[in-house]
């Protein structure tokens, strides 16, 4: 999927329940266990503003685990990068103008907002959003599967603390929340995995679901039947909050965008556990969670997700 950036800077122009950041817990719902790693497996750990995570991995169908041992909610969203660019021409080149772009935003300053994202450089256009794990609370896990092709990758979080996207360093002598890896032309053979509840995301349906999450854990496969640039400049995916019985959906909607007052802004307003980040029209990817009885909601980083039924509420028995 190439983005044109032009279009969105047009467009921009136009247009807590659980446990809390601060305090972490572990063993309810959504709790997975990191286990001994399988072939095919990819272990990301997230502490404080950075990930651990290797340099070189196979090609194939690769399960990403997040171990987010920090205080904060992060999500790992996997970007192929076009030939030559790697993660000192992103930090350089595109985290910069984004913050200078948000930060014009803060000032209720659309207009000086598009241009500062107007001069991205055109190879951010070539990047390919190719998914992992969705947003995920403080002390939790999580995972997605999804099939990597070689080449250059780079993990990224750009929830905000602060006003300041996690992926954006002040300091120009270090980087952000980004990590850079390779995929090798080895392969793992690893099979696509079986899914027990089945989720169609588009921008004409919204979020449809097919099957009835159960109790304990479940691999969820996520159809992207399209994908279009939204008013906040990404791609739809799918994120699983779990609900207190109060929650607040109009709150959650509105922190779901970057771009509003707030949006994607620590500390989170909800418990989230996990999902899959954006991948072009036609992928599949999966993610697994472990479910407990309540009420949860499938919802994606878009503005007005619920008029565009991209906020979708569950409830397990």
């Amino acid at each position: 999927m190439k983005h044109s950036f032009l279009a969105l800077s047009l467009a921009l122009l136009v247009a807590s329940c659980g446990r809390t950041e601060a305090d972490p817990q572990s063993g309810d719902a959504g709790e997975l266990s990191m286990g001994e790693p399988a072939p095919g497996t990819m272990t990301v750990v997230a502490t404080a503003l950075s990930f651990d995570a290797p340099s070189e991995i196979p090609a194939g169908w690769t399960t990403i685990r997040f171990s987010n041992q920090s205080p904060m909610t992060h999500f790992v969203l996997v970007e192929h990068l076009p030939e030559g660019q790697g993660v000192a021409s992103q930090q350089e080149q595109v985290a910069p103008i984004f913050q200078q772009g948000m930060d014009a935003l803060a000032r209720g300053d659309a207009e000086g907002a598009a241009a500062r994202f107007g001069e991205v450089p055109p190879w951010f256009g070539e990047i390919v959003f190719d998914g992992g794990p969705g947003l995920t609370g403080p002390g939790r896990i999580s995972s997605a599967t999804i099939f990597l092709e070689p080449g250059t990758y780079l993990l990224e979080c750009y929830v905000k603390t602060g006003g300041i996207f996690h992926s954006f360093n002040p300091d120009p002598a270090a980087y952000g929340m980004v990590h850079e890896f390779t995929v090798t032309a080895d392969t793992t053979d690893v099979p696509e995995p079986t899914a027990s509840l089945h989720v169609e995301i588009s921008s004409e349906q919204g979020i449809q679901v097919d099957g009835q999450p159960l109790v304990g854990e479940q691999t969820v496969s996520v159809h992207f039947g399209d994908q279009t640039v939204h008013e906040n400049f990404v791609g739809h995916d799918v994120h699983v909050v779990r609900l207190s019985p109060d929650a607040d959906l109009q709150a959650l909607e509105k922190w779901m965008d970057w771009t509003a007052p707030g949006g994607l802004e620590i500390p989170a307003p909800a418990e989230f556990i996990g999902g899959l980040n954006e991948m072009p029209a036609g992928s599949t990817g999966y993610f697994t969670v472990r479910l407990e009885p309540g009420r949860y909601a499938l919802v994606s980083e878009v503005p007005g997700a619920l008029g565009k039924r991209m906020l979708r509420e569950l409830s397990v028995l």
